[in-house]
């Protein structure tokens, strides 16, 4: 995954501007081109974590029950309100009444409830965290879910799951098999899906029965007033950076979602373009802690100790801008989870520490610690000869294991007895639940005791202070002791528009608070 969220927020809320206009400023079709850096593979956002197809349709074609506003705080969206029984054992969603769908269908829980148990079903996250409860319709307007054990966050999860618990009419889910993927691409939002011509565009037109909510004029995050300004909206797929990079000098794009180093250099010093950036990804290494040399938890304390990271961020991206330096495993937009607990492990750059630690290994001059790598992934495959590098520097021998992305992931899944590490990357999580690199079951197989044990508590405690005493805790035990990951810090996702659409930065998060033409 090499997107991230705070930058689909930049392009939906520039696609729904809430300022009012004359109707004769309406006169004109207003049309906004964007460039994305790749083609979805569908937009069914509910069965998918890829972000470039929520940047397309979560928030311009679907909505959800609730939405994060820009102080990452849940507030209603299609749930009029909420209400939480004693133990967060019950949560119930009371819905905003006459809200229409695209096919001109009236949402009911029946939509509600067909749709959020299909995304409990889809996302592990999400199922882990109810127990597997289900939701069921107490009326036509009420919807609930039961759960065995209670939960504080059930709302995040919805507003902030990268696999989007949107909403869609009941028929359309009907209409595929279990675990398919829908065919009409059908939600309550002020944009409505027109046209994808494969290859070139996927084409957004205004919902003319679309009921914003909230006052005119409020909106903060992903959530509040909202209306369709433009009147196309088209998400183009250039290919390459030339063409993006030509494309907005030229006018043909007004919007592009992802730089890269030589692209941000282009456009940063132009007043005739305003580069949007945020956090986007951690980069990390991902032990093979089920078998091989890194099952020794001394092997893994031994190459966290070896890597120095602003060397091998640099070595990827080769702009001090488009990166940050820092330990926590939660990103520092997570005002509830970020910390800094374990950070006189990171990043320490200590090669003789390192050679320390796996001659107490046992390590021997017959040992290789394979890094497992994608030859088309180039900033990874470079953060991986960086490793290669500070390894062989201290007598260690480290092989570079490559194969295509056909392969990769086959290799990576079913192969560990091939590998003993890799590297991936990570968006923000409203939870530390989310985190997949820690995850017992998927590849890395993080499967010790007290992880789990505190993961499991804090995603049932009942207190939130508590929980974050947990999870400060528990950072400090992965950087002191047990190691899963290297943590190599955060990338910076930016983007570029022309000058004469307007933004602005609101509390560290970018936020398109008008999104038109200055002079419109």
């Amino acid at each position: 995954m090499k997107k991230v969220l705070t930058v689909v927020l930049a392009v939906a809320l520039c696609l729904t501007a809430f300022t009012a206009f004359s109707p004769a400023a309406k006169a004109e079709p207003r049309v906004l081109n964007i460039a994305l850096d790749g083609q979805p593979e569908h937009l069914d956002v509910a069965m998918s974590s890829m972000d470039i197809a929520s940047e397309v349709v979560f928030g311009p074609v679907y909505e959800k029950l609730v939405a994060f506003n820009g102080e990452n705080q849940v507030i209603p969206e299609l749930a009029e309100s909420w209400e939480l029984s004693e133990g967060n054992t019950v949560y119930t969603y009371h819905l905003r009444q006459g809200v229409l769908f695209h096919n001109g269908e009236t949402m009911t829980a029946d939509d509600v409830v067909a749709s959020m148990n299909r995304w409990i079903d889809a996302a592990d996250n999400a199922n882990s965290l109810v127990g597997g409860a289900h939701f069921t319709a107490v009326d036509e307007n009420t919807v609930e879910i039961r759960m065995e054990t209670g939960t504080l966050y059930l709302n995040e999860m919805i507003a902030g799951l990268g696999q989007q618990a949107v909403i869609m009419p009941a028929s359309v889910i009907a209409a595929v098999g279990e675990g398919e993927l829908v065919q009409e691409y059908i939600g309550t939002g002020p944009y409505v899906y027109n046209e994808w011509k494969a290859d070139q565009y996927i084409r957004l037109v205004p919902f003319a029965d679309y009921q914003p909510y909230g006052a005119e004029g409020d909106y903060s995050g992903w959530g509040g007033y909202k209306t369709a300004w433009y009147d196309e909206v088209y998400f183009y797929f250039p290919g390459d950076n030339a063409t993006v990079v030509s494309g907005i000098q030229t006018g043909e794009f007004d919007i592009a979602d992802r730089l890269n180093g030589d692209d941000y250099d282009v456009f940063a010093d132009d007043e005739d373009f305003t580069i949007f950036s945020d956090e986007a990804e951690m980069p990390m290494l991902i032990f093979n802690k089920a078998e091989g040399v890194a099952s020794n938890a001394l092997v893994r304390q031994a190459v966290q100790a070896v890597i120095n990271c602003d060397d091998l961020l640099y070595a990827s991206y080769g702009n001090p801008d488009l990166y940050k330096l820092y330990s926590s495993y939660m990103f520092e937009s997570s005002a509830n989870w970020y910390t800094e607990a374990g950070s006189d492990r990171y990043n320490q750059n200590d090669p003789e520490a390192a050679a320390a630690l796996f001659e107490e290994a046992g390590w021997t001059d017959s040992d290789v610690f394979r890094i497992l790598v994608r030859t088309d992934v180039s900033d990874f495959y470079a953060q991986a000869q960086v490793i290669q590098e500070e390894l062989r520097g201290i007598g260690v021998n480290c092989d570079l294991v490559a194969y295509d992305a056909s392969s990769y992931s086959d290799v990576r899944n079913n192969h560990p007895e091939s590998w003993d590490a890799f590297i991936t990357s990570f968006g923000p999580k409203v939870l530390p639940n989310m985190n997949l690199f820690l995850s017992a079951s998927w590849a890395g197989w993080c499967a010790d005791e007290r992880i789990q044990s505190d993961l499991a508590a804090i995603a049932s405690g009942t207190e939130l202070e508590a929980a974050r005493q947990t999870w400060d805790e528990l950072q400090a035990y992965m950087y002191e002791e047990f190691v899963p990951v290297v943590k190599f810090g955060s990338t910076q996702l930016s983007g570029v528009c022309s000058s004469d659409i307007a933004g602005a930065f609101i509390k560290e998060r970018l936020v398109w608070v008008d999104a038109h033409p200055v002079n419109g």
